[in-house]
Formats: structure tokens, C-alpha cells, sequence
């Protein structure tokens, strides 16, 4: 049975040479997220042959399993995800599949599959110079949105979260969240944007803060995947301000430099976020599957 855990802030290091290595430009094995949410979506990890294993557990047990990630052939870390399910007494539910891994699991096992897309789990992958040139008719509400902005808050200023600005940052999470009429304290959410500032460094974030005649009116931050691919893991802005959204999302964009890929996560299955992200014009949707051996294979 393999050996599966929490992931803890000593695990990063081996954890992120792995995912960097691995070249995936998806959200969930960026190494940040990997421990961000282990609370939310109870992950656990094990270092199998030096694959990394990921899996989702309900009531003590793998209700998914990630395909595991690492250098060289997976063919034996999967038959021991076989294993690990049959010895748990369930089944081998592989979740957040990639096309390309999910054609993978079937050259590498010869079983049949039953899968099923998960949509709102899509991530929504854009270029580096769209987001931070704005370029064409295509973006041309998106540059007239920042405009607006620009003539409405003249005294306006962008400055990168450090040790002495994390309380901003916050704070614009609690109004975010007090504007929708909830509890920020009761949201995992919140708790996680609380808990990464905390561990900023450590984590390796990268993020920025929005102000307005000195008050914070929107944040941002994410990790990188690998060396071409950053996630933008966290945004929250007061609408209040309009267009404030197209205003932070610009800014942060040209800190990037040297990523040539975007990666604003998914879309949750809320429409008006699904329109959202549409309107930047992605360059890739990566869609995900989930897959389970058919019974009869």
C-alpha cells in the first residue's frame, strides 16, 4: 500500500523539482497549490521510484488519484496505484486527467476506461505579450476598461506584496468577501490567502497590490509552474473601482517577465466567470478528465 501523507512546507523542495521537471503546464501540479490546498481537498502525497504521487482522500481513503509525474516510464507507478486501490478495497478512480495522460493510461495498462469530462476544472492558459500588451481590436474593451481607470484614480499605484504590505493584501480578501455578505473568517478560501501570505516566501509567491490614493483596492499572486508557465493563483479586487479587474490583471502581468504562459486557472463552472476568462482570449482550454477501468477490462 503506498505510503500517502500530508504534504508539509519540508516537502516543497523535492516536491518542485519534480513538477518543474515534468514540464505540465496545469494548476494542479503547481507545487504552491499542491500544499495551499491540501485542507480544502485533503491532498495526499507519496515519492514513489522518484514519481510523485497525488491523491484526493475522503473518509480515510483515495477517492482519486492524480497520474503520477515524474522522469522516465510511469508504467510501474501505475500498476501500483492498481495496487493501492485493490488493497484499500476500492477502485483506482484517476481524476484531473489531461487528454495526453489520459491517452497515456490507456497505451500503458491496454484497459479499457470509462471517462468523463470535469467541466469548470479547465484551466485557461493565455501568452504572456496578450496579457501584457493588450494588442488589437481583440482587446480593445480590455484596454478601454484600464483607460477608464487610469481617469477615474489618476493616483493610482501597483507595488509588489512584501513583508511590510501582506496586512493590504488581506485586507482587500476581507472586503472582497464582506462585499459578497460573507464571513471571511469561515471561508477556505480566505484562510488560504491568509496562510500564503504567511508562508510568502517559503512558498515562493509573487503577487502585487493595487492601490487607491494609498488604499488597497485589489490584490494578486501566484507561483510559477515551471520556467515557462506562472499561475496566477489568487485575485480579488472591490468592484466598486471600475475596472479595476482589467487594471490588476495588466499590471501583474508585466512583473512576469521571462514566463511566456499564463496560467489564470479554471472557471468552476460559473458562467460569468467562464465569460471572463473567455473575453483574454486563451490559447489553450486544458481540459481534464476524470477515468475509471471498466469493469468487463
Amino acid at each position: 500500500m503506498l505510503d500517502f501523507k500530508a504534504p508539509v512546507l519540508d516537502d516543497l523542495p523535492y516536491i518542485r523539482k519534480i513538477c518543474e521537471n515534468y514540464g505540465t503546464m496545469g494548476c494542479d501540479f503547481n507545487t504552491a497549490n499542491i500544499y495551499i490546498w491540501r485542507n480544502k481537498y485533503n491532498i495526499k502525497i507519496c515519492i514513489y521510484n522518484g514519481f510523485l504521487m497525488l491523491a484526493y482522500f475522503r473518509g480515510g481513503k483515495p477517492w482519486g488519484y492524480a497520474f503520477p509525474i515524474g522522469q522516465g516510464d510511469p508504467t510501474t507507478a501505475i500498476a501500483e496505484i492498481f495496487n493501492d486501490a485493490r488493497q484499500r478495497s476500492i477502485e483506482a478512480n484517476f481524476v484531473m486527467l489531461t487528454a495526453a495522460q489520459k491517452q497515456k493510461l490507456v497505451e500503458i495498462t491496454g484497459y479499457k476506461f470509462s471517462f468523463k469530462e470535469l467541466l469548470g476544472d479547465e484551466d485557461y492558459i493565455y501568452r504572456n505579450f496578450d496579457l501584457s500588451t493588450l494588442p488589437g481590436k481583440r482587446f480593445h474593451a480590455k484596454r478601454n476598461h484600464i483607460s477608464k481607470f487610469n481617469r477615474e484614480y489618476p493616483d493610482w499605484s501597483f507595488v509588489m506584496i512584501n513583508k511590510s504590505n501582506k496586512r493590504d493584501a488581506l485586507l482587500v480578501a476581507e472586503k472582497w468577501y464582506i462585499n459578497k455578505k460573507l464571513n471571511p473568517y469561515c471561508e477556505e478560501e480566505y484562510k488560504a490567502i491568509d496562510e500564503t501570505l504567511k508562508n510568502y516566501e517559503t512558498l515562493k509567491m509573487h503577487g502585487g497590490i493595487l492601490y487607491v490614493e494609498n488604499t488597497p483596492v485589489a490584490m494578486t499572486m501566484g507561483s510559477e509552474i515551471n520556467q515557462t508557465t506562472f499561475d496566477v493563483i489568487f485575485e480579488k479586487a472591490l468592484v466598486e473601482y471600475e475596472g479595476v479587474y482589467a487594471k490588476i490583471n495588466n499590471e501583474f502581468v508585466k512583473t512576469l517577465v521571462g514566463f511566456e504562459f499564463i496560467n489564470r486557472e479554471e472557471d468552476m463552472g460559473i458562467e460569468s466567470l467562464r465569460q471572463a476568462k473567455l473575453s483574454y482570449h486563451p490559447i489553450v482550454i486544458l481540459k481534464r478528465y476524470s477515468g475509471v477501468k471498466n469493469a468487463k477490462a
